[in-house]
């Protein structure tokens, strides 16, 4: 992520009128169940009485026992969504089923799923929650930002099974923000944006569900990887921006995405949209009518930070890339798709890379390898991901614009701050005071952290460990110990004085790089 924001709504309402693809699609749900009751606010049990199902029925078979389960278990979970936006209002009605298999490795008597959109009261409306195909809904409880849907008998350990999930988005105005952080699903007067909108199967590690508290400070979401077959149904001038595959025809916009951490999308009355193809890979750059103009600096950032970031550490991995301007003041990564703030095209000129639009755009699309393709847990280990796409934002500089490369790091690293911070940099974002301290910690000195380690490690060393490091994790959780696993075989140069003097944790390195220190491993 990278920053600034405020916005109000605007618009007049439109009706639907729904396409006949998009209504048999609906008639196939409700032949499954029927249609029942709105849920209730947050913190509230709901067991309604009736509802509508999850999603468009897939080829899936349900084994009759005392739950119904997957006759096929997928390999990880599989969402399928139909979505209604109501761009004029600001709403969206979704229809979600997602297919996974028991997580915990022991019998289930429920199971967690995070709604970050929650944490605002009457945001999210949960309406119905039930076994795909099932006539009896769910019981389930939304409390705060974690939905728990409640099984009638236990779910076995190795079983899969369907959840159908019926619920309606009132997406609420961009918030002002001072720094890093808020809703990543918002509108203002230029577009709408989902990000972390929908019901979200939480991780389950060995320590549980990963099931975090929302903070106005980061990224505080868990995600895991899955698949997503999306449908939005939309008023015939928006233009929908998903991630993924897509297919357009009319109003009816289908996304298939793949391997993915999360689903994002953006919808404007006014995109402007520009492509451009390098190296089998299509980025296509949605801005606003103003800001048109700046479409072709975007598209070569994009394209030339993917491209150097290929040969760094691995291929891209989809077809298109998509980079949607927002209405927010920052920048934010979802898989496949790249969102800019409207904030960050202030003051420039069109040529150039001495601004924020050249250096976010960097920083985002490196996120498609350190976030989407070697993933961690943001909450507790943001420096996994957001000081590694730092990294490779400075090395796209010292690539691309050498002459510019010490004035990116004087501007966005040294600052005019005196003396420097000395905050940790692997503290969990909910320890750090405010978005200023975390910026201080994770992107500026938690960079100074990788810089100094390729300094004392050597550059080739470095180089060659982090790729090591990509491959290893790839489609991973990452954890601090494989990074320095993967530093430990490429060098054997004592680190251990330099990772002390950043971290705020007893780290146990690896013993060939720590001088063989009590406590190594």
């Amino acid at each position: 992520m990278h920053i600034r924001a405020d916005l109000a709504s605007r618009h007049a309402a439109r009706r639907l009128s729904l396409p006949l693809s998009f209504v048999v699609m609906l008639v196939l749900l409700s032949a499954c169940t029927r249609t029942g009751l709105s849920g209730k606010p947050a913190d509230a049990t709901t067991a309604p009485a009736a509802g509508t199902p999850g999603a468009t029925p897939g080829a899936i078979r349900l084994i009759a026992t005392d739950m119904p389960v997957l006759e096929a278990v997928p390999d990880r979970p599989l969402y399928t969504m139909n979505v209604t936006l109501d761009y004029a209002g600001n709403s969206v009605h979704a229809q979600e089923k997602i297919e996974f298999q028991n997580p915990t490795g022991a019998p289930a008597s429920e199971i967690k799923f995070n709604v970050a959109l929650n944490h605002r009261p009457g945001v999210i409306v949960v309406r119905d929650a039930r076994i795909f195909g099932q006539a009896t809904p769910l019981t389930f409880v939304l409390s705060n930002t974690v939905l728990t849907v409640k099984f009638p008998a236990p779910l076995g350990p190795g079983d899969g099974i369907a959840l159908a999930f019926d619920f309606v988005i009132q997406i609420p105005v961009q918030e002002a923000i001072n720094g890093i952080g808020g809703d990543d699903s918002s509108h203002g007067p230029g577009s709408l944006t989902g990000g972390h909108w929908y019901i979200m199967l939480a991780p389950y590690y060995e320590d549980g569900w990963d099931t975090p508290a929302y903070v106005p400070v980061g990224d505080p979401y868990a995600e895991g990887l899955a698949d997503y077959e999306v449908s939005f149904l939309a008023p015939e001038d928006i233009v929908i921006a998903g991630a993924g595959d897509e297919q357009h025809e009319g109003r009816l916009w289908r996304y298939s995405l793949k391997k993915a951490r999360v689903f994002a999308f953006s919808a404007s009355d006014n995109y402007k949209v520009d492509t451009l193809e390098q190296d089998g890979v299509t980025y296509i750059v949605y801005s606003y009518p103003q800001h048109q103009k700046f479409a072709d600096a975007v598209l070569n950032t994009a394209a030339r930070a993917a491209a150097l970031y290929a040969q760094l550490y691995g291929p891209y991995p989809y077809k298109a890339l998509r980079i949607v301007e927002t209405g927010r003041a920052q920048g934010q990564e979802y898989s496949g798709l790249v969102g800019i703030g409207t904030l960050l095209y202030a003051g420039y000129s069109g040529h150039g890379s001495r601004h924020d639009l050249i250096s976010t755009t960097a920083h985002e699309v490196a996120h498609q390898w350190w976030f989407q393709q070697v993933g961690n847990r943001q909450v507790r280990t943001p420096w996994l991901d957001e000081s590694f796409a730092r990294l490779s934002e400075m090395r796209f500089y010292q690539k691309y614009y050498p002459g510019d490369a010490d004035w990116w790091y004087k501007y966005y690293i040294i600052g005019a701050r005196t003396p420097r911070s000395t905050l940790s940099i692997d503290l969990p974002i909910t320890a750090y005071p405010d978005g200023r301290a975390y910026i201080e910690a994770v992107y500026r000195r938690g960079l100074m952290f990788l810089r100094d380690v390729r300094g004392t490690m050597g550059a080739d060393n470095f180089d060659a460990a982090m790729k090591d490091y990509y491959n290893a994790e790839l489609d991973k959780v990452t954890t601090p110990d494989a990074f320095f696993d993967a530093m430990a075989r490429h060098t054997n140069v004592d680190i251990n004085a330099l990772v002390k003097s950043y971290f705020a944790a007893d780290v146990a390195l690896p013993c060939g790089i720590s001088n063989n220190a009590k406590g190594c491993r």
